[in-house]
């Protein structure tokens, strides 16, 4: 899209595949709306935009002068608002001719590229205003991207829909707003799997938000494969749809996992997403100086950045042992450089004499630049691991990891204690830490639960998202879907014994944790971060599958979930007919690929679907997971390690409407409880 739509000649240096010579970059001007800028921002930073001829990039809303000659590529979403910003000429209040882009004249050439498939209707609507205003002339190209998505990671998306779980769960959404925001949802998958070229077999749960997304994908893609005349997923003259390999999307809602949105994780991505609430792949951290001042500094979080690549999915002990390693690499090769340019820092070696240059140090001098990135990251992750143990020491989120690690073991008594700790200062952390011994806990007695919450106000917890969480339970028998987090990720064979076991060593922990930051603040101290750590080894995380992990296991094994162990809350609660253990038979399962007569054509009203999915689905190798009402890392993290630890490798991608922390979680949760109370009515 960048180069006008065409294959850029010119790739790191080396012609493209047919060309004869490297030709100049075509300089443009890249317009968008907010939407569309978040996606480009995922991936690209303004450096990536002047590697690709963007010079100038504005949002389509702004005020912008007149750049003649300069051809625009505009990335905005198919909305009459946006088709009104490039070409309409109106009559204002004030009876003054508001004139837009095309009217106004402000760019040679309009390079147009919408986020998603642009209406008919819409379309003859841009027609007629560029024909009105007689500047068709000038619309160079007119695309569909099918781009109406983020991605954070590269087997990761996220479709930008903030508070998703709230809009589903709130009784202010009309029925038409519901089917709206379903359309959306369509929309985007049709475009992330148009972007993978597959046409999956759909499977989802039934009675919720899920089915309906399945329901209409289905329609969609059989639609566009059936009778388009022209069909998107055939590539190179192949049609993928023909192909043997399919992946299996398997949608889920929300409700069927609430646990793993509030855990408290260890590794190095989740961590800073849960403490910093990864945004657009950018963090922000208020660090403060020795004199007491207060900064606040914006990190990207790039995957062009091969430690984070490395790194992002590793326990944070082991991430804090490879910045050590990495920065005393960094020095070594920094001091060889200095001894051969004869020089006291790498400062100073780019003032050196070329004249009276070896080789050697014409090589050190080539390689500057990447050791200058190097030394940019490695200060980045020093920095971020100093204030994230801070974090850890004043949150005492160690102590919490290791409680919710062996959650199904956990007493009363260890709740309330972790409760009324003062040295636990943050009140989410308490709410979340009881939120998931209740969920784990499904015989929890009501007295019990009334001397947790007791406890809770008196640490000053907001109970509002416990208040919404009790009336899922309850009024619509939402522990049939809420996993045990004693099974997915928080249950037993966890770290050490019983609730003993959980507190104990924590302080031998903190004391270690106490020197890093000293450690971590520069390149002078040699010390070696292995010795700190030496004790830490039993805070790794232990491996084990989450809920949604063990639902995707089945459904590319084609079996009941059931068979790997599954629970239902649901029969705990008195549910009849085996809740879990049929979780994955009573999913709706859909094939685009077959005729509507098929058994998976789009309705379950035919015989042996089970069967069928089971057939189709058996010796699947690709997933695709995406749960309707938010996402976070804990969840990713664990469907990539439970696929690079398959034989033969799997290979999933994960997505969800956005991508949310635990805060945010708590926040949606607590707004719902307010909306469904009778004073709000």
């Amino acid at each position: 899209m960048l180069h006008l739509n065409d294959e850029p000649r010119l790739t790191d240096g080396h012609l493209a595949a047919g060309a004869d010579e490297p030709s100049a970059p075509i300089w443009k001007v890249l317009v968008f709306d907010s939407f569309c800028r978040d996606i480009v921002s995922t991936v690209l930073r303004v450096n990536d935009l002047r590697d690709n001829g963007i010079t100038v990039h504005m949002l389509l809303e702004a005020q912008r002068t007149s750049i003649p000659d300069v051809p625009a590529v505009y990335f905005v979403q198919p909305k009459p608002e946006n088709i009104k910003r490039l070409a309409e000429v109106r009559l204002s209040l004030a009876a003054r001719w508001l004139w837009y882009d095309l009217a106004r004249d402000l760019y040679e050439l309009y390079y147009v590229n919408f986020s998603s498939s642009l209406p008919r209707t819409l379309l003859e609507e841009f027609a007629m205003q560029t024909a009105a205003t007689g500047t068709s002339h000038q619309i160079a190209q007119v695309y569909d991207q099918y781009l109406n998505f983020l991605c954070p990671e590269e087997n990761m998306f996220s479709l930008h829909f903030p508070n998703s779980f709230e809009s589903i769960h709130s009784p202010a959404m009309t029925d038409t707003a519901i089917s709206g925001l379903i359309d959306r949802i369509v929309s985007a998958l049709f475009s992330v799997l148009l972007t993978l070229k597959s046409v999956p077999t759909i499977c989802a749960p039934r009675g919720n938000a899920a089915e309906m997304v399945a329901t209409r994908l289905d329609a969609k893609l059989r639609e566009h494969i059936m009778n388009s005349r022209q069909n998107l997923f055939a590539e190179s003259g192949e049609d993928v749809v023909a192909q043997s390999r399919r992946p299996v999307l398997v949608l889920l809602d929300r409700d069927v996992d609430l646990g793993s949105m509030l855990v408290h994780s260890w590794t190095y991505q989740a961590l800073i997403h849960d403490l910093y609430n990864i945004k657009l792949n950018q963090i922000a951290i208020t660090q403060t100086d020795d004199a007491g001042r207060k900064t606040k500094k914006t990190y990207d979080l790039s995957v062009s950045d091969s430690f984070w690549a490395s790194n992002a999915a590793l326990p944070f002990p082991e991430v804090a042992i490879s910045i050590d390693e990495a920065s005393n690499a960094f020095r070594r090769e920094a001091d060889e450089i200095t001894r051969m340019g004869g020089v006291g820092s790498l400062d100073e070696v780019g003032g050196l004499d070329m004249g009276a240059s070896t080789k050697q140090l014409q090589r050190a001098i080539t390689s500057l630049p990447e050791l200058t990135a190097r030394k940019a990251s490695i200060d980045m992750h020093m920095n971020i691991a100093t204030s994230l143990l801070d974090s850890i020491k004043d949150r005492q989120l160690d102590v919490l990891f290791q409680i919710e690690e062996q959650m199904g073991r956990q007493t009363k008594a260890t709740i309330i204690e972790a409760i009324n700790d003062p040295e636990k200062t943050n009140p989410q952390d308490k709410l979340r830490l009881f939120v998931l011994f209740m969920l784990a806990n499904e015989g929890l007695r009501q007295s019990d639960i009334d001397e947790c919450e007791a406890a809770l106000r008196t640490a000053g917890c907001d109970m509002a998202p416990l208040e919404y969480i009790h009336k899922l339970r309850s009024l619509n028998k939402m522990s049939s879907s809420i996993a045990s987090p004693s099974v997915g990720g928080l249950g037993a064979g966890g770290l050490g014994g019983g609730p003993s076991g959980a507190m104990g060593g924590s302080s031998d922990l903190l004391g270690k944790f106490s020197s890093i930051s000293n450690r971590l603040a520069g390149f002078t101290d040699s010390s070696s971060l292995g010795s700190i750590f030496s004790g830490v080894r039993n805070l790794l995380p232990s491996r084990k599958q989450l809920p949604i992990t063990r639902i995707v296991e089945s459904a590319m094994a084609g079996r009941p979930a059931g068979a790997s162990g599954i629970r239902s809350s649901v029969a705990a609660a008195g549910g009849a007919g085996g809740g879990a253990s049929r979780m994955f038979e009573d999913f709706v399962h859909f094939d685009p690929k077959q005729a509507r007569r098929g058994n998976l054509a789009g309705s379950n009203a035919a015989a042996g679907p089970r069967a069928q999915a089971a057939a189709d689905s058996g010796s699947a190798q690709e997933a695709i997971v995406f749960t309707i009402g938010g996402g976070n890392y804990v969840e990713y993290q664990n469907l990539m390690e439970f696929a690079q630890r398959s034989t033969p490798r799997k290979h999933i991608v994960y997505g969800s409407t956005d991508i949310v922390s635990a805060s945010d979680f708590l926040a949606q949760l607590a707004r719902l409880n307010q909306s469904t109370s009778p004073t709000s009515k």
